[in-house]
């Protein structure tokens, strides 16, 4: 718990404050007056006054995001105890100038995720091959015609090289109802599989959508992890390493197909081939019979297992580390919003909707990984916070931007009554996606 909160407050304090240095940025070059930074709301915890630019530097005790003031004639507490010169006003600058000091920070945010993308890409060139296991039968992926062995080289078009590009092509497909067009290399020869319907693809959107598929990357060996005390498998003798090749004389091929042999055998009498020590032995487990809350019988051993799987090396020089990390920021980007308006549509539940705790959880969960998962959350989480401040809404950026693009058409300011009501529209549309995204985070933990 204390590691999510921490990591959490850590993230959050690095994307708020890009995001606000961008406005801070953007606003000095401009020649605007910035009187206070701040990350974080409320009562200052910290607070340092800067001599020559005269900025008030503040962390304060609220830290779900923060602000940058600038001298305003619309704003009376920001002409209070300062030397005032009107032209240094955000409200006297040209618009110009002022839609690129709103939108200096959404861009702050996307450009850290891009850099930080690509800095993963150079860092990171290994990833698991994009080799598949047998599918399993009747699921999407045996029903296209995906065969073990085969290596998936393309998927609508873009090419994977890693597994990760497929995982993320796959989800992209099915985010957008697009059909699957797959090309695999099977023994050196390269076919296109049978072309899959969109309407056929009916797997919820999230990280299990690859597996629910039907596509699974391929494993040299699957092993036990650990064996629960206590267990079925215990009883039966299995012991940490041991590598499992078969159930009833199926090869195993994947720690998912093992599992689900094992679910298909609740109480009985089941023969496993393992190799243990450089020799192969047969042991004969029972697998103990478990009821599911939806009311299912299946088989389980207690066992934990896992994978050796096939890596690849596929290195970047910087320059392509950056154009990969771009354009992996660009994707998010659109994705983000493609799901966003989805959800408006109705097209995607909005329990992926997260609220702070999962996003806690999230951070506590990659810092814990190490530094280049939580690298990656960073990236993640900073091109939502760039998107999000984006949309039409007022109080956000999105919304700013709106007005200053409505000035740019009308040729004068929108009326300030009009102003007010936005306002009053955009705190009842945040308060309703924050409602949102905590009744989800309650039912999470919860349920």
């Amino acid at each position: 718990m204390l590691n999510s909160i921490v990591s959490f407050l850590l993230a959050l304090g690095i994307l708020v404050f890009i995001h606000e240095y961008g406005h801070y940025s953007v606003a000095r070059f401009y020649g605007v007056r910035v009187i206070r930074f701040s990350v974080g709301f409320g009562k200052p915890i910290f607070r340092w006054i800067n001599r020559k630019t005269k900025v008030e530097w503040t962390v304060s005790w609220i830290p779900l995001g923060g602000y940058v003031r600038m001298l305003d004639e619309r704003d009376p507490d920001s002409l209070k105890g300062h030397d005032i010169e009107l032209s240094e006003a955000f409200n006297r600058k040209p618009v110009g100038q002022r839609i690129a000091i709103v939108l200096a920070g959404p861009l702050a945010n996307l450009v850290l995720a891009a850099l930080i993308y690509g800095f993963l890409a150079y860092m990171q060139p290994m990833g698991l091959a994009t080799q598949v296991s047998e599918p399993i039968p009747n699921s999407i992926a045996a029903n296209a015609g995906l065969m073990g062995g085969d290596e998936i080289t393309e998927v609508n078009g873009d090419r994977t090289k890693n597994w990760n590009e497929v995982s993320w092509a796959l989800i992209k497909a099915r985010l957008f109802r697009d059909d699957l067009s797959i090309k695999v290399n099977r023994g050196g020869y390269e076919l296109f599989l049978e072309p899959v319907q969109s309407s056929e693809v009916n797997a919820e959107l999230g990280p299990s959508l690859t597996r629910e598929l039907g596509f699974s990357p391929i494993e040299k060996s699957v092993l036990v992890r650990a064996v629960g005390e206590g267990s079925a498998a215990a009883a039966a003798g299995f012991l940490a390493n041991d590598q499992l090749l078969s159930v009833e004389g199926i090869p195993v091929e994947t720690s998912a197909q093992f599992t689900s042999l094992i679910k298909e055998r609740p109480a009985q009498e089941t023969t496993v081939r393992i190799r243990r020590n450089d020799l192969d032995i047969s042991v004969l487990a029972v697998p103990e019979k478990t009821q599911l809350e939806n009311g299912e019988i299946i088989g389980r051993l207690g066992l934990s297992i896992g994978g050796e799987s096939v890596i690849v090396n596929n290195p970047l020089n910087p320059v392509e580390s950056i154009v990969e990390g771009t354009g992996r920021m660009i994707e998010v980007s659109v994705f983000s919003l493609a799901a966003l308006g989805k959800m408006v549509t109705g097209d995607l539940s909005w329990n992926h909707l997260s609220g702070p705790v999962s996003i806690a959880s999230a951070a506590g969960e990659s810092s814990s990984l190490g530094i280049l998962p939580f690298f990656g959350f960073l990236a993640m989480v900073s091109v939502s916070l760039g998107i999000l401040n984006l949309l039409p809404i007022p109080l956000l950026d999105g919304g700013h931007l709106m007005y200053y693009l409505a000035e740019i058409v009308r040729g004068k300011p929108v009326d300030e009554v009009w102003q007010i009501r936005g306002q009053k529209l955009g705190i009842l549309l945040i308060g309703i996606l924050t409602s949102v995204a905590f009744f989800n985070d309650i039912q999470r933990l919860i349920f």
